[in-house]
């Protein structure tokens, strides 16, 4: 018999790396795109005084999940430097350069709460040269006064990359520009480098960027590395350093999306887990003491799914919960990530945006499932912001 469990073991390990393998380099149909037809779309003029879009489902004080009912993956979210509200990008996955596509819609709001297209960050127009397709895992950001997007993107070779495109003026809804090279080439993985993150360390002022390498047919798991960044956030001094591993059996050989920020002495690097075309994909979180590590983590996962109905059968509304960006509105953190609505893994409609507060428990932040019915919304949303 232990014969026979340790080969069932080992066969279910080769097909999650081969799943692994599948999903990193092909990816799929709806996990990892943001329509299912992609269109193309140039600037629309972001009007401040303009009324908010009628699919927002608050009310009042209040608002319920999921904030938006289309696919949105890999949601990124900064706030806006001038205080007006909030930018959010999403993957785009179907866009490719060969079928004249826009890539990585941008939205708008002023209360993390209700959204509004604005732009793309690509069009055919502003195609980077050395990226063909793959547009994954955007964020945006505020760095040296200009407006970044950090991304990934899929080569001539097929290989994913991490790119940096640059705004052209203060509008942080367009126009943007690529450096016209990868900012981080993973030589010697498979599927190469994904889901960059940048972080500006609010002790030392310094710029990094941490991103996920990984290679499943050497038999190594994912990683997350971390270097630092030039204050022109699209240059790098120094090498970088691995500072997170999959090393815990729920990890399920992945650890990805990685998000930094910085709370009462602690740095807290937040991270998805699972395959994100699985229910099992959940979102989780490390601590430590310096922006490089050592960094502990926590057992208990962040956010999951509500097992206590799942393991049922029953409709827990949401699933698979992750790949979230954090922030602050006022003392509050909130999370803004995706989910697939129950019984509709990996299916139309799509990732939905979601949004939940943190709650501290002894040094340790948590939401615990995703919210389902009327919560209370985000308080002090907008301020002016010191980069």
């Amino acid at each position: 018999m232990t014969n026979i469990n340790f080969l069932l073991t080992g066969a279910k390990i080769l097909m999650s790396l081969l799943d692994l393998k599948q999903q990193l380099l092909t990816g799929t149909i709806n996990s990892n795109s943001f329509f299912t037809k992609q269109t193309n779309m140039e600037r629309v003029p972001l009007g401040r005084s303009s009324k908010i879009i009628k699919d927002s489902r608050s009310s009042g004080d209040f608002y319920s999940n999921p904030l938006l009912s289309v696919n949105t993956p890999d949601p990124g979210v900064t706030r806006l430097v001038d205080g007006s509200g909030w930018a959010l990008v999403a993957t785009s996955n179907n866009a490719s350069r060969l079928y004249n596509s826009s890539a990585f819609p941008i939205y708008f709001s002023r209360d993390l709460i209700s959204w509004q297209l604005q732009s793309w960050v690509f069009t055919p127009s502003n195609w980077p040269a050395w990226a063909v397709g793959r547009m994954w895992a955007p964020e945006i950001h505020h760095v040296n006064g200009r407006y970044m997007v950090y991304f990934t993107a899929g080569d001539s070779a097929d290989k994913l990359n991490c790119g940096v495109a640059v705004a052209v003026s203060q509008d942080p809804f367009g126009r943007y520009e690529d450096i016209g090279k990868p900012l981080v080439v993973d030589e010697s993985g498979l599927a190469g480098a994904l889901d960059p993150h940048y972080f500006k360390d609010p002790l030392t002022k310094k710029h990094y960027l941490l991103w996920k390498e990984d290679n499943p047919l050497a038999l190594q798991t994912s990683v997350i590395n971390i270097r630092e960044l030039n204050k022109d956030g699209k240059s790098f001094k120094g090498d970088p350093k691995t500072v997170l591993r999959s090393d815990l059996s729920e990890e399920r050989l992945v650890v990805e999306a990685p998000w930094m920020m910085y709370k009462d002495g602690y740095y807290y690097l937040f991270y998805s887990s699972g395959w994100f075309n699985e229910s099992k994909y959940h979102m989780r979180v490390a601590k430590g003491k310096s922006v490089k590590g050592p960094f502990i983590k926590r057992n208990l996962p962040v956010i999951d799914n509500d097992w206590s109905m799942l393991d049922k059968g029953e409709n827990c509304t949401f699933v698979g919960p992750g790949h979230g960006s954090v922030v602050s509105c006022g003392d509050e953190w909130w999370v803004v990530y995706h989910a697939w609505l129950y019984g509709k893994v990996d299916q139309e409609p799509g990732r939905q945006l979601m949004l939940d507060k943190i709650v501290w428990q002894a040094g340790w932040p948590t939401v615990g499932t995703p919210s389902v019915g009327k919560q209370q919304a985000p308080v002090d949303i907008n301020k002016t912001y010191e980069n």
